[in-house]
């Protein structure tokens, strides 16, 4: 190598450090209990599995050891629960989504639920940084008599810090079926200033967090009217729609702790109904 070319090879630019983790968990049942079968993990994605007093279902709480995402980063989640296992999912904290140079961040989930399973995806919220990107999306498949409670949660920015995003990209989607059969898509999509954009009020009419609660369920047309009583009581914006057997809540809040507190208050009263009993958020929820 010429000294010339010496030079310009310490002067290149180094490529940037991508994270990239994925999960896979699948349950069954053994003995009249859900156990864990399956478990993978790689890269920045991890999973513990704390003891839970008096819950129905197990509980996993998914890890970023990243510690948040940017530009390029990828995490995937598959979870599988075979016939009549139940699990609750949750995050052991708020996703961070940091400034990105260009490329854009990506978390795929893909959700089996069997025949009279029991899903509840209750990650904890995802917080947008200024200069973030970041492309979401969750898929669902359903067999028969199964049900999933499912939860995304997003602020721009940290509203405990006066925080405003004037330049950021989301895009932030839903797909699931019931057996083999499409019941919704959805895709939500924000990009360039979205302080602006957020004002207008056919988007979030000022909010700085916004929240999709669903309820798949063959009966989920008997719990519409609770789900508008809690809606109505949550203390902040908030509506829900029923379309068949999917229940269908959107949640707006002008801070992450209106946003956090009203999703606690919708949750545990739709899952103790659901349950037929008081049933307590996941412990990484209640120490926040």
């Amino acid at each position: 190598m010429t000294f010339e070319n010496t030079l310009q090879s310490d002067h290149a630019p180094a490529a940037l450090a991508r994270s990239e983790g994925r999960v896979e968990l699948r349950y069954r049942v053994k003995e009249t209990s859900s156990n864990l079968a399956h478990l993978y993990q790689r890269g920045c994605g991890r999973v513990r599995f704390p003891t839970v007093d008096h819950a129905d279902y197990p509980e996993a709480v998914l890890i970023n050891t990243a510690g948040g995402l940017t530009g390029g980063d990828h995490m995937s989640y598959q979870v599988t629960l075979e016939a009549g296992a139940g699990l609750t999912v949750s995050g052991q904290a708020a996703e961070k989504i940091y400034r990105s140079v260009g490329s854009t961040a990506v978390i795929e989930a893909e959700m089996h639920v069997a025949r009279e399973a029991v899903l509840e995806w209750l990650p904890q919220e995802t917080i947008l940084f200024e200069k973030s990107r970041l492309r979401r999306m969750n898929n669902v498949h359903l067999e028969t008599g199964s049900r999933l409670i499912a939860l995304e949660a997003t602020l721009f920015g940290r509203t405990a810090h006066g925080e405003t995003l004037r330049s950021a990209s989301v895009r932030d989607g839903w797909k699931i079926w019931r057996d083999g059969r499409l019941l919704w898509f959805d895709n939500f999509a924000l990009e360039g200033d979205i302080h602006i954009q957020s004002q207008r009020p056919a988007v979030l009419k000022g909010a700085k967090g916004m929240a999709t609660i669903l309820i798949a369920d063959d009966q989920a047309e008997s719990y519409h009217e609770l789900a508008r009583e809690l809606c109505r009581e949550c203390g902040v914006r908030a509506a829900v729609t029923c379309r068949n057997e999917l229940l269908i809540m959107r949640v707006l809040a002008g801070s992450g702790y209106e946003l956090r507190k009203s999703l606690a208050r919708i949750l545990n009263g739709m899952r103790a109904e659901l349950a037929g009993h008081a049933v307590a958020l996941p412990k990484v929820w209640e120490n926040q």
